[in-house]
């Protein structure tokens, strides 16, 4: 050690002196106090009274421990019982959250089970929609090829082109349809529509179109079309259809007459009925004609079974007392047979 750092300056010397003085002066009080305390103490000891509040004391103070220890495990055992509560709750929570996940999970299991089912009958319908279509356009190509060598003298397949077409197979034929060959309900009636492949009789809906013969109110005549349009008018009418079509259908073959519908009814009205000498021109006919387009209207030209006229005409209309024109009539037969006298 140097020198500086052992030798003191008086001022700090005074300093810790005055410190160690005042240390020593604590502890000599302390040590008087104790010593004081001590035989305050000893003085209470001696006394019956004092011994006996110490003791008085102690027991107070191990009751108070006791009942402190007592409320520590009540609350403690409340502090269980709410805990095991809410693990019981908590459990409960659980297990009803699990049910309604399981329950969740069901249902989208059952809705995507439900959605690839509706896709694979789908896939199935259009795959069965699309062979269907298939098979349609090959046994309509089959035909047309038939029917192309059937037009030029081969009647290998006669057969098997006249075959009958049935709507719902398996169903009662439709007794106006066999009557009339149209039917008002269409492709929604609930019985068999049969139709031959070929036959001598043709029938194209709705062909002849006079404002006479719509019941519609006319956005010219309104309802009065029944007085803007007489039996004369009608009849011109019906002349300058005849004469507009007589040539063209005469040109596939000789024709034994011709029908036309005079009714009001939508599956009635203006029903044009051509009937040929022979099969192949009625079919010749039909092939040519059939989608060609009359008066801005496509025409459908289809097969009709042969059909009893006195039994298909309404009485009354050729009675010519019908008022209410809803069942079939037909032309005046000095007009349906106009092809004569040409």
């Amino acid at each position: 050690m140097t020198e500086k750092s052992v030798k003191m300056s008086r001022k700090d010397w005074r300093k810790l002196f005055k410190k160690n003085r005042r240390k020593r002066h604590r502890q000599k009080v302390a040590q008087e106090r104790d010593r004081l305390a001590q035989q305050t103490e000893q003085v209470k000891l001696a006394n019956p009274n004092y011994v006996a509040y110490l003791r008085e004391k102690d027991q107070l103070e191990r009751e108070a421990a006791m009942r402190e220890e007592e409320r520590s495990r009540y609350e403690h055992a409340l502090w269980l019982d709410r805990e095991r509560e809410a693990r019981v709750a908590f459990e409960m929570l659980r297990k009803k959250r699990e049910e309604e996940q399981r329950k969740q999970d069901e249902e989208r299991e059952r809705i995507r089970k439900e959605f690839e089912e509706l896709e694979r009958k789908a896939k199935e319908a259009k795959e069965e929609k699309q062979r269907l279509l298939e098979e349609l356009r090959r046994r309509q190509l089959e035909r047309e090829r038939l029917m192309a060598e059937y037009l030029a003298g081969i009647d290998d397949h006669l057969e098997g082109l006249g075959q009958m077409v049935d709507t719902r197979p398996g169903a009662n034929a439709c007794g106006f349809f066999g009557k009339i060959g149209v039917c008002r309900y269409g492709i929604r009636c609930s019985s068999n529509h049969p139709t031959p492949g070929l036959s001598q009789l043709l029938l194209i809906p709705n062909f002849f179109a006079h404002p006479a013969l719509d019941d519609r109110n006319n956005p010219e005549y309104g309802t009065d079309s029944g007085i803007e349009f007489d039996e004369d008018e009608l009849y011109r009418c019906y002349k300058e259809f005849f004469h507009d079509i007589i040539a063209e259908f005469e040109s596939f073959g000789s024709i034994q007459y011709i029908f036309v519908c005079r009714n009001h009814a939508v599956h009635l009205r203006g029903n044009v009925f051509i009937q040929y000498d022979s099969v192949r021109s009625a079919a010749k006919a039909q092939q040519r004609m059939n989608g060609r387009f009359y008066a801005s209207r496509q025409l459908h030209v289809e097969f009709r079974s042969p059909i009893s006229w006195p039994a298909a005409v309404c009485g009354k209309s050729s009675q010519k007392v019908l008022m209410n024109s809803k069942s079939l009539q037909i032309i005046p037969q000095n007009v349906c047979n106009l092809s004569r006298s040409v």
